[in-house]
Formats: structure tokens, sequence, C-alpha cells
């Protein structure tokens, strides 16, 4: 009973404390103060008496504004104070729909702040606008994120399902994915991305959810990966792929994949292998790599004309004119291409050496076309072939053609090698090549150690062998010997000992055997010991390559590549470094690129369309998905069931079930269906997997 008196003369304290707290200017009541300072039993005590709870001060505040107001520190106690209040003022007929006059924040909002999951569903029941904005333009979707309260968060996305503000964004550009990101929520992250949150929306500042994933989560990888996972399920015998968090509304559908890809090594390694991502790739790269086919013509077009161009040079064969025109025709559409690819992504495509050869070779291929024609408008021309040198009887052929030909054609080949590399069967060897290439050249800065070393020493050796009669020589005939042609027999034999210093010479063409063969063994060894390694990363660059050939498609039929305002933009970027020339050219050009503007997003609207009905609204059949991606969702599918299992005992008979059916899968059908929704429809991709 003490006990009892003591805590309602510390009530009664504390409402004098209130009253004493309302400042004359803000016209405030008893109860104002005591719903500000978080007292809820004192609220109580004012509601009984008849208190009223929507009065408001001067400023239009009524008390259900204030509660919440004052709390700094969210602990549990504080919280179930400020739920009493709100559900007392509730209780007491209080509107939810009051906006504070000064930041525009509404009961709700400050309920989902603080991360008060019944005061939220109270407000939620009777707000008959819980969608509305602050000043700052943050909705309570917002705020819920920023408490990371995964229970609230839940409870309104239900409310506000058809509603689209998953991606509403503030003042500064944020979204509530980019808040709970950057506040580090990873499940409410999680349920923002699982109801189309957008992962390349962009903040005034340009950074994506991606970025604040990478830079502000815990294990950014791993979040990244469940995120994917979440969306492969299995119901009734049959997996469900979803693929709308790799295609966000209002974007290309390869940007998702792309973010991903320029992240750091292992992220790329780690989703790239990711079955979700491969599935969605391989679906996009069936449908487009008749595009790609297309480019390998045309390179195989390039590089034939190119050597019909050389064969018959040298073997006096008469030149047909259309193998120039051919030439010529296949240059322009390379170097079209390519300059496109640097256009759209010059920082990514600047970087790549297959940019570099592509355009060197189609620069270089352009001009032999233009003179493969001055080679044939000699009509009379009567070629002798004299040695390697081609001349007629009144002029010499342009040597520059000649020198342009034999670089063009090792180019050629090199690129189409390059190409080939993309296909499954061969990128692994491809990039083997490429791997001792990479060890040769690491190793290049000792071997011209030794070389040159050696080469002088040849040079005193055999003063007086024809083979080392200049430096040249030496350098060619050292490096020829260091590769196993060594020629013992022809450097010591007995007609030669007057060039060649005796025992000296023995010791050190010795040595230089032994030395030759370490350096090659070393490089052998190098390259096997990283070709262990080369087949899952050769898997992982060919996904890459084929990302990247799908998102330059993409984004060459995207609209806004073309618009007239994107034009000036690039002249005006390059004008920078070349002012005269660009000048001269939009003088003499204007009316071309007028004609430009005008075609252009015809042709480009309906490839858009065409792309994207080719990406939603096919249908595949099972014998099409490959039998590694097959047993990959099952095995992602295994272990979802696992995760589930750990924390569900009612999950033990479905996972037991489809361990069964695991291991008998040669004998089963398993309907895959990939769903991609967008704004205004939704389409299935069924794929009917047997094995």
């Amino acid at each position: 009973m003490d006990s009892y008196n003591e805590e309602e003369n510390q009530m009664f304290k504390n409402l004098e404390f209130c009253d004493s707290c309302e400042p004359d200017y803000l016209q405030r009541t008893s109860l104002h103060n005591a719903v500000k300072n978080n007292q809820a039993e004192i609220v109580k005590l004012l509601v009984k008496d008849g208190a009223n709870v929507n009065i408001k001060d001067s400023r239009g505040i009524t008390p259900l504004l204030l509660a919440g107001s004052a709390i700094e520190k969210k602990t549990k106690s504080e919280i179930r104070k400020y739920d009493s209040i709100v559900q007392t003022l509730l209780s007491a007929k209080a509107s939810a729909n009051v906006v504070h006059p000064d930041t525009g924040i509404k009961p709700l909002h400050t309920a989902s702040k603080l991360g008060c999951l019944k005061a939220t569903e109270a407000l939620l029941k009777i707000d008959p606008f819980p969608f509305d904005q602050c000043k700052k333009l943050r909705t309570v979707l917002h705020y819920a994120a920023s408490a990371g309260n995964a229970n609230i968060l839940r409870k309104l996305l239900e409310r506000f399902e058809s509603y689209d503000l998953i991606d509403g964004q503030d003042t500064s550009k944020y979204t509530p994915s980019h808040v709970a990101a950057y506040e580090g929520h990873s499940e409410c992250l999680q349920i923002l991305i699982g109801n189309g949150g957008n992962l390349l929306a962009k903040t005034d500042k340009g950074h994506t959810v991606i970025d604040f994933i990478l830079t502000k989560m815990p294990k950014p990888v791993t979040f990244l990966k469940n995120i994917l996972s979440s969306n492969v399920t299995m119901e009734n015998n049959t997996i469900h792929v979803n693929s709308a968090v790799l295609a966000p509304k209002e974007a290309l559908k390869m940007e998702v994949v792309m973010s991903l890809i320029t992240a750091t090594t292992n992220m790329k390694q780690t989703i790239l292998q990711h079955p979700l991502v491969e599935l969605y790739l391989w679906i996009k790269w069936s449908k487009l790599k008749i595009y790609f086919h297309i480019l390998l013509g045309v390179y195989v077009l390039q590089v034939l004309s190119l050597s019909g161009y050389s064969i018959m040079l040298r073997f006096e064969i008469n030149f047909f004119p259309w193998n120039g025109i051919l030439l010529g025709f296949s240059s322009c559409i390379l170097l079209f291409y390519n300059l496109m690819q640097v256009l759209i992504d010059p920082r990514h495509y600047l970087k790549q050496l297959e940019t570099w050869l592509s355009i060197s070779f189609a620069g270089i291929s352009l001009p032999i076309s233009i003179g493969s024609f001055y080679h044939l408008s000699a009509s009379s021309l009567i070629t002798i072939s004299e040695g390697n040198e081609l001349y007629d009887d009144r002029q010499y052929l342009p040597q520059w053609i000649l020198h342009f030909l034999s670089v063009a054609i090792l180019l050629g080949y090199v690129q189409m090698m390059v190409l080939i590399g993309r296909f499954p069967q061969w990128g692994y060897y491809t990039l083997v090549f490429f791997t001792v290439l990479k060890n040769i050249l690491v190793l290049f800065p000792l071997f011209l150690c030794l070389i040159v070393g050696f080469v002088l020493s040849f040079a005193v050796l055999f003063y007086g062998n024809v083979k080392f009669s200049n430096f040249w020589n030496l350098v060619v005939k050292t490096v020829v010997m260091m590769m196993g042609e060594y020629e013992y027999g022809d450097l010591f034999s007995k007609k030669n000992e007057s060039s060649f210093l005796p025992v000296t010479s023995y010791i050190v063409f010795f040595i230089f055997m032994l030395a030759s063969m370490i350096l090659v063994n070393l490089m052998i060894g190098i390259a096997v010991n990283d070709i262990q390694g080369l087949k899952k990363k050769g898997h992982i660059l060919q996904l890459e390559k084929q990302a990247e050939f799908v998102n330059h498609l993409e984004r060459l039929a995207s609209f806004d590549l073309a618009t007239w305002q994107w034009f000036p933009i690039k002249l005006r970027k390059l004008g920078q470094y070349f002012p005269v020339t660009l000048r001269k050219l939009r003088q003499y050009f204007p009316v071309m690129l007028r004609k430009l503007r005008q075609y252009f997003p015809v042709m480009l609207r309906k490839s858009r369309q065409y792309f994207s009905t080719k990406f939603d609204f096919h249908r595949f059949n099972s014998s099409e998905v490959p039998q590694k991606l097959q047993k990959a969702l099952l095995q992602l599918v295994l272990e979802n069931l696992n995760k589930k299992s750990k924390n569900k005992s009612h999950d033990e008979d479905e996972l037991m079930k489809f361990e069964d059916l695991l291991i008998q899968f040669k004998m089963h059908d398993y309907p895959i269906t990939m769903k991609s929704k967008n704004e205004k429809n939704e389409s299935e991709l069924t794929c009917n997997i047997i094995y």
C-alpha cells in the first residue's frame, strides 16, 4: 500500500512538472507536455479526466504529434511507454491524420522510426492516408528501414501492396532500400528487394543501392548471394526462378548484372557462378547469340578478304574488285561497332585489350581496301616476282599496302582466336594461351638479361662464324638456340675450328644450354601451376564476356543513345581535345545529324521493343537448359531447404522428400518457371527440365 502511494505521489509530481514545462507562447496543455515527456500514466489520468486529445497548440500541433518526440534512447521501457500513450490517445478518438506543420511528419512516421510494432499497427488501421510524405519527401517506409524493424516493414508492405512506394525517393534521392543498406539492416533490405526494390536506384550523388551494400553492409558477398538464392524456390516439384531482382523496373535488364561484374574480383566470381545469374545469362545469350554469330561472320569475312588479297599479290592472281568492296564494307561495320562501344561506356571498353585489337584491325584494313583499288587501276600491270619484292614495269606497288597488309592479317587472326574463345568448348584453351603468354611476358626481363649477355659473349667466342656476322643475326640466332635449336654440330665442326675460341667456347655453350633448359622449364612449370585453376576462371570469363555483349546490344537499342541531346554532349567532350576538327565537322554535317536524329529514334524504338519482347515472353524446353545448370538449381533448392529445416521442424518431411527426389532425379520431370515482372504485366518463362 505504501509503495502504491509513493507511485501516486510520484505521478502527481510528474504532472506538476509537465504543467511547469508549458511555455506560454505555445499554449500547450498538460496533456501536450505529458505526451511529449513520455509520461504514460499521466496521459491515462488526463484522458480519463476528460482531456481533449485533439486540442492544438498555437502552432497547430496535437498531443499525438508530440508522442515519442523526446525519446533519446530507444530502451524497451521507453518504447512501452510510447506505445501505451499512442494506444490511450487512439482509444480516446485522437485523429491519426494530423501533420506536423514544420516537418510534415505524421504519427505513423514516428511509430515506424521508433520501431514500435503495436503503435504502427494501431495507426495503420485508422490513418486514411498512411502513404503521405513528409517535407523531406520520406515515406513511412524510409523511417521503418532506418529503424531496422523487419516486422514493421512487412506490415507496411502488406498495406502498400497497391501503391508504388517501394522505390520512393526523398529530397536526397534516397529510396527505402538506400536507407536500409546505409544503416546495415540486412533483413529489412532483403524484404525491400524481395518486394521489388531497385538495386540500381541512384542518390543525388550517384550512389546506387549496390554501392551501399558493398561499403556499408557486413559480408556483402554473402548477403547478395542470399538475396539471389531466396528467388529460387520449389513448390509441388516445380522450381520457381524469379528474375525480378536482376531486372528492375525502368532499367536495362543487364544493368544489375553489369554493376555486380564491375565490383571486386571475389564478388564477380561468386555472383556470376550463382545458378540464378547463370540461368538469366543463358536465357538472354540463347536469344541474342545470333547477333554474336553475325559479328563473328563479319570478322570472318574481313579476314578472308585480307587473306585473299595477300594470296593474289603473292601468287600473281588477277585482283577481283569485290574483294576490296567486301573488305571496306566489313571494316566500316567493325569500326562503327567499336565506336559505339567506346561512346556507350568509354571507361570500360578503353581498358580492354580486345577493343584496341579490334579497332586496330579495322582501322588498318580500311586503308588497305582503298589502296587495293589503286592496285586495280593499273589495268596493264604486269607483276614480276623477284624474291619477296613485288613491282611492275612502270611503277612499284605502294609499300605501305604491304606493311599494312602483313600487320592486319596477323591482328585479324588473333582477333578471330579471341572471339572463338567465347564459345564454351574453346574458351578454356584460349585462356590457357593468354596465361602462358602472360607468364612469358613476366619472365621476359629475366630472359632479356641472359639473351643480351649470351649475345655479346657469342659475338666474341664465335668471331669467325658467318651466322654471327652482325648484331641482328646474333640476337635471332641466340633466341632460337634458347628454344632448343642448338646446332652444336655446325658451330663446333672441324671446318669451323678457326671461327671460335677453343675451351672457353665449350664452357660458355654448356652454361648456355643449362640456362635455356632452366628458363624453359620454369616457364612451363608456372604455366602448369596456373592452369589448375583456369577451367573455373575460363567459365567465369565466358559468362562475363556474354554479359558484356548482351549489355552492349541492350544499350545500343536504348532510345537515349541516339537522341539529339546525346550527341552534342559527346561532341563537346571530344571537342576539348579536337576543337578545330570537330568544329568543322559540325559545320559540314548538320544536315546528316538532323537526319540521324529523325531516323534513329524510330529504328531504335523498334529494336528496344524487339529486345523487350524476346527477353520476356519466350518459353524454353528442358532439353535446352545445360545439365550442369539444372543440377546447380536443384542443389540450390536443397541448400535453401536445409537452412529452413534448422528453424522449422515441419520442413523435415519436405527435405527428406526432396532428397529422395534428388537421388532419383534421372527418373523425374521437374518444370522450372522463370518469372519476370514489369509495370504492366507479368510473364512466365517456363522451362520443363527433364533428367
